[in-house]
């Protein structure tokens, strides 16, 4: 790199224990102060210092959260302004920047299909108004429609088509100014051959040979864990085969063991929690079923593929634009169809078809690496550099 970029992002909390946006600029961060940018973090709150990286903190209005998010957003895009950064990122936190990477999708997106998760229409009445009430909705609707609104970016980068369709639906902003560029996962850490820890983890949670599924996500809600264990309990109920469900994740169990034992269902569910070795869970499972509402790019999608495990997950998910072909994962357009995701799950009950996405399921996600997304954001990076250069000499 001739002229070593200044870079500034921002982001409330600077942590891997956070939220994929979070972890994935940790990792981004990372790697722009190794190819020689000059990297700024504008934050709240952070765990440790990173070597090479400027952090800065921005002090907010701590409650209620809806002016927390407000004032982070103010603050942080006025000290960006002011320091005059040649690119600046922002992933849905700031009222401005050169480049935005919306990671939570599209807010109204999210607002309207993520109430499909309550089947009882007066919890759906109660969870409706609750939010159109809620200042915290409404403000994050208006940070992350700001600078849409405005115009004042030089690109958007959606992390999955399904994003890039919603920013046009939902801010009419043209095709032209979007680029997708996916998500990308560590192929390394995520492998097939984390099949090694199979037996270790089974045993460890007293499994034996049977058909393992893997549910990851810590909103079991949002993600669907009702639907697929009424979809266990109806494949055992038809056709007596008893599948081993392992939960991965941080929420209330309770309502969902209650609904386990109802439909004779409990002794197959394994809640293990919140893990720092997810991998090795990854290697001991057959199968991921993700029956979400709403995802804009799930990273454990991509985690699950290029472990080679095929994938089950819904078109609310916008990494179900990559599944193709039934070897590698099946789409359901409803999460709630209890049918279809059973038929999908006995889809792959057979040895052979599993075997066969083995190889399939990994050569996709090796499309989708960490490496490959950096090239790409590295690209853009760089070209929006060359047009404002341009457009300022």
């Amino acid at each position: 790199m001739e002229k070593r970029l200044k870079f500034a992002t921002a982001i409330m909390d600077f942590s891997v224990r956070k939220g994929g946006a979070e972890r994935y600029l940790i990792d981004l961060c990372t790697r722009m102060t190794k190819e020689g940018y000059e990297v700024h973090v504008y934050a709240n709150h952070w765990d440790e210092e990173i070597p090479d990286i400027v952090l800065h903190k921005v002090n907010t209005i701590p409650f209620p959260k809806s002016l927390r998010l407000l004032s982070f957003a103010i603050k942080s895009t006025k000290e960006m302004e002011k320091d005059h950064y040649d690119v600046t990122l922002g992933v849905g936190n700031t009222l401005k920047a050169n480049i935005l990477q919306p990671h939570g999708g599209v807010h109204w997106a999210w607002f309207w299909r993520s109430l499909r998760a309550y089947e009882n229409p007066i919890h759906w009445v109660i969870k409706f108004l609750g939010r159109i009430l809620s200042p915290h909705q409404w403000i994050s609707g208006y940070i992350e429609g700001a600078p849409y609104k405005r115009k004042n970016f030089n690109k958007i980068v959606a992390i999955s088509d399904m994003v890039k369709e919603d920013i046009i639906k939902w801010y009419q902003v043209p095709e032209n100014r979007i680029e997708v560029v996916y998500n990308g996962v560590d192929i390394e850490r995520f492998h097939p051959k984390n099949r090694q820890y199979r037996e270790m983890i089974r045993s460890k949670h007293g499994i034996g040979n049977e058909f393992v599924i893997l549910f990851v996500s810590n909103n079991f809600r949002m993600k669907g864990l009702k639907f697929l264990i009424k979809a266990l309990a109806k494949i055992k109920k038809d056709d007596g085969v008893s599948l081993k469900l392992i939960i991965l994740g941080r929420d209330k169990s309770d309502p969902y063991i209650r609904l386990a034992k109802r439909l004779g269902v409990y002794y197959d569910l394994i809640f293990v929690g919140s893990t720092h070795e997810i991998e090795k869970y990854y290697g001991a499972s057959d199968l991921m079923v993700h029956p979400t509402f709403y995802d804009a790019c799930s990273l454990s999608v991509i985690e699950a593929l290029a472990s080679g495990l095929p994938v089950i997950t819904t078109s609310s998910n916008g990494v179900s634009r990559i599944i193709r072909d039934k070897s590698v994962g099946i789409i359901i357009s409803n999460p709630r169809n209890i049918e279809k995701f059973s038929e999908s799950i006995k889809f792959f009950l057979n040895s052979e078809t599993l075997n066969e996405s083995l190889n399939a399921t990994r050569q996709l996600a090796e499309q989708y690496s960490i490496e490959r997304n950096w090239l790409e954001i590295k690209r853009i990076f760089n070209h929006c550099c060359r047009k404002r250069a341009s457009l300022n000499s």
